[in-house]
């Protein structure tokens, strides 16, 4: 079962040194060709071992939706910027990263993190004037597992709080405040699956929250803030074979729904909002990937790989039968929602295509589908991994 553990402020070292100022001059250290190829090992046989493309939020934005990370086919990191309805050709940051990176935006700019192949965490911004500042790396951790970062609330302006899971399986954090690192401290606990972090309305305690598999593979939260943490809490008896997902795309509200796949491959949706909570089964369908999900719906690749889709048609949590979006996939989907002033929800999906193009569908939404998606639509540029 899970090892619960108290939030130790055990800082190790600071920030780091910059590796390069620009990026031209920049190079992750180089694993043989076959590494830089491969997907990182999974934490465990049961989990989608698929990559996932990562959107950069600005939560204050009416639209958030900035822009789209993920690793190419080279192991560089690639970034593509939202352009007008669809997106910017992906551009090369460089560099030979391990799994998928992450994004957030903050007054910075686009800050992107990622997991180089000596396993220490690098970051890397696109400023808002499209300049690249190049890499920094941030010593005193090697992790084993993707970066994690949120804008929390509870924080000074232009903060970013990191997760990740350290060698020793126990979740890590670091925050930048002020400016500066603090340095990586453990919350404890040993891990089976990547963290999910999402944001809650109230502040008192820490508005960040946390979600992690344990070695028992049922789902714990712990809730994390300036002073601490509140403790690895279970939540119900699911156990779950999929990382867990939480919708990140509303600057008006936050968390809602957790989503997960059960021993069953099926999805299963757990209310945030609601005391007393439990897991309950979806509509059926066969899961082969982690779970999308944005305002409202949901999004799941089946056993042939297509994209199925769901919809929450009320308030107390009931969902769609879900519905088939034409066009094979790879990877696991992402999904946002542009919420345009005084006009309809538009659903935006982006999976990976068999041809390694990531690519983006639009489907119109006011509450109910105004329309099929429209199609599946290449981002220019590199092929991701």
């Amino acid at each position: 079962m899970m090892h619960l553990v108290r939030f130790r402020k055990v800082f190790t070292a600071a920030v780091g040194s910059v590796v390069a100022a620009g990026l031209l001059g920049f190079a992750l250290p180089t694993p043989p060709a076959s590494a830089a190829a491969q997907p990182p090992e999974p934490y465990a046989a049961d989990l989608p071992n698929l990559s996932t493309p990562r959107v950069a939020f600005d939560l204050t934005a009416n639209q958030p939706a900035k822009g789209v990370a993920a690793r190419g086919t080279d192991g560089a990191l690639l970034y593509s910027a939202r352009s007008g309805s669809g997106f910017a050709p992906f551009q090369s940051l460089g560099g030979v990263i391990v799994g998928d990176p992450s994004a957030v935006v903050t007054p910075n700019g686009t800050e992107l993190f990622v997991r180089g192949t000596d396993n220490r965490v690098y970051t890397n911004t696109v400023t808002p004037s499209g300049g690249v500042t190049g890499y920094s790396v941030l010593t005193g951790l090697t992790v084993t597992g993707e970066i994690e970062p949120i804008v929390p609330r509870d924080e000074p302006v232009g903060s970013v709080r990191l997760f990740a899971r350290g060698p020793d399986g126990a979740v890590w954090t670091n925050v930048r405040r002020n400016g500066a690192w603090t340095g990586w401290s453990s919350l404890g606990g040993t891990i089976t699956s990547d963290i999910t972090a999402g944001l809650q309305l109230l502040t008192v305690g820490g508005n960040t929250r946390i979600f992690v598999r344990g070695t028992d593979n049922r789902v714990y939260a712990n809730r994390v803030g300036p002073n601490g943490a509140s403790g690895y809490q279970v939540l119900g008896d699911l156990r779950v074979t999929s990382n867990l997902t939480v919708e990140r795309d509303s600057p008006f509200s936050a968390q809602r729904t957790l989503f997960a796949r059960g021993e069953d491959n099926r999805v299963y949706a757990f209310s945030l909002s609601i005391g007393g909570a439990t897991w309950q089964p979806l509509p059926a369908v066969t899961a082969t990937s982690d779970i999308g999900a944005s305002t409202q719906s949901l999004y799941v690749r089946t056993s042939d790989n297509t994209i199925q889709t769901s919809r929450q048609t009320d308030g107390s949590g009931t969902y769609s039968p879900f519905e088939r979006v034409e066009g094979q996939v790879i990877g696991n989907p992402t999904a946002f929602t542009l919420q345009p002033n005084g006009g309809p929800l538009t659903q935006y999906l982006l999976a990976r295509q068999p041809n390694g193009a990531l690519a983006f569908n639009i489907r119109p939404f006011n509450g109910i589908p105004t329309g099929p998606f429209a199609g599946y639509n290449p981002i220019s540029g590199p092929a991701v991994d």
